[in-house]
C-alpha cells in the first residue's frame, strides 16, 4: 500500500506540474477528430474505430479499478456481518496494518478504528479516482496515434497512381509530411511527460507482483481464498500491461508505415525531387514510434523482463518465508 500511495501521489503531481501540455495533446485530439468530419467512410472507420477502443480501455479501467478497490473495504464488512451472525464479533480492518505502537494499541477501540477506517477508504477513493481517470490516458494517445499513421499509409496507396500528375504528387507528400511531422511531435510531447513515470511503474509492478502473488499463496496454505489480492495482482498486471501492449502496437503501426512508404509505387516516377522525398521520409521512419522509459522501450519484451525479474522476486520471498 506504500507503493500505491507513492505511485498515485505521483500521478497527481503529473496532473498537476503537466496541466498545459496534457490540455494540449487532448485540444490535438479533439482538432483531429473535427477534421475527421471532412473525411471519406473509410477513414472515418479508421478515425471512430480508434475511438472506441480508447473508451473501451476506460470502461475496463473502471470496472478493473472499482472491483480492487473496494473489494478490501467490502471483505472488512462481510467478514464482521459474519462475525457478528456467528456471535463473534470483533472489529475488522479494512487494511491489515501495523501501526506504531500509540496506535497501535489502541487501534481495536471504536473510536480509532472509525477513524483508522475512514483513513483508509479515503485512501481508497483517491486512488480509484487517480487511476480511473490517469491512467487510460497514455492508451488513448497512442490508439488515436496508430489511427492517425493507419490514414497516411492509405493515403499513400493512392499518391502514385497513373492519372496523378507530379504537381498533385508533390502536394500530397507535403501534406502527408506534415501531417508526419506532426504526429512524431505528438509522440515526443507524450514521452516527455510519462518517460520517469513508466520507468517508475515498471520497478514498482515488478514488487507489485511478488507481493501479491506470495499474499494469495499464503491464503491458500491457511484454505482461504484472498479476492482482494486477486483482484489487486490483476490489476497490477494490467497496470503495466496495457500501456506495454498500446506502444507495440503503435511500433507496428509505424512499422506499416514504412512499407506503406516503400510499396507506394515511387519507382514508377523518375522524378528526383519526388524520389528524394520518399528517401527521406523512409529515413524519418527508420526508428519505429514507441514510448520509452528511461533505459528501456515500452513493449511486450519489457513487460515480459518485467514479469521474469518479478518470478525471480517471489522464488526468493517463497524461500525466505513461504
Amino acid at each position: 500500500m506504500v507503493i500505491v500511495g507513492i505511485t498515485v501521489i505521483f500521478k497527481h503531481s503529473i496532473l498537476i506540474n503537466c496541466n498545459d501540455s496534457i490540455k494540449q495533446l487532448l485540444k490535438i485530439l479533439d482538432e483531429d477528430y473535427k477534421a475527421a468530419e471532412l473525411y471519406g467512410e473509410r477513414e472515418k472507420d479508421i478515425i471512430l474505430k480508434s475511438a472506441m477502443s480508447g473508451v473501451k480501455i476506460c470502461r475496463f479501467w473502471l470496472v478493473s479499478a472499482t472491483l480492487t478497490c473496494f473489494m478490501f473495504p467490502a471483505k472488512a464488512i462481510i467478514e464482521m456481518g459474519n462475525l457478528y451472525m456467528r456471535g463473534e464479533f470483533k472489529l475488522v480492518p479494512m487494511f491489515d496494518f501495523t501501526y506504531p505502537n500509540f496506535i497501535e494499541v489502541h487501534k481495536e477501540s471504536t473510536v480509532a478504528y472509525t477513524v483508522l477506517f475512514l483513513m483508509c477508504l479515503s485512501f481508497d477513493l483517491f486512488s480509484l479516482s487517480i487511476y480511473i481517470g490517469f491512467d487510460p490516458l497514455v492508451p488513448i494517445f497512442m490508439l488515436h496515434t496508430c489511427g492517425q499513421l493507419e490514414l497516411i499509409s492509405n493515403k499513400l496507396v493512392n499518391v502514385f497512381s497513373k492519372d496523378a500528375s507530379r504537381q498533385d504528387i508533390v502536394d500530397d507528400l507535403k501534406r502527408i509530411n506534415v501531417k508526419l511531422q506532426n504526429i512524431y511531435k505528438f509522440v515526443k510531447m507524450v514521452q516527455n511527460i510519462f518517460i520517469i513515470l513508466y520507468e517508475f511503474n515498471m520497478k514498482t509492478t515488478t514488487f507489485l507482483l511478488p507481493f501479491s502473488v506470495f499474499q494469495i499463496m499464503q491464503s491458500l496454505r491457511n484454505r482461504e481464498i484472498s479476492l482482494e489480492f486477486i483482484f489487486f495482482f490483476s490489476g497490477a498486471c494490467l497496470h503495466f500491461y496495457m500501456p506495454c501492449y498500446y506502444s507495440n502496437l503503435l511500433m507496428e503501426k509505424s512499422e506499416s508505415l514504412r512499407n506503406a512508404i516503400y510499396f507506394s509505387g515511387w519507382e514508377s516516377r523518375r522524378d528526383i525531387g519526388i524520389r528524394k522525398t520518399i528517401l527521406l521520409m523512409l529515413t524519418r521512419t527508420y526508428v519505429p514510434l514507441g514510448i520509452k522509459t528511461v533505459f528501456y522501450p515500452i513493449c511486450l519484451d519489457t513487460f515480459a523482463e518485467m514479469v521474469r525479474q518479478a518470478y525471480g522476486i517471489y522464488n526468493i520471498m517463497n524461500a525466505a518465508w513461504g
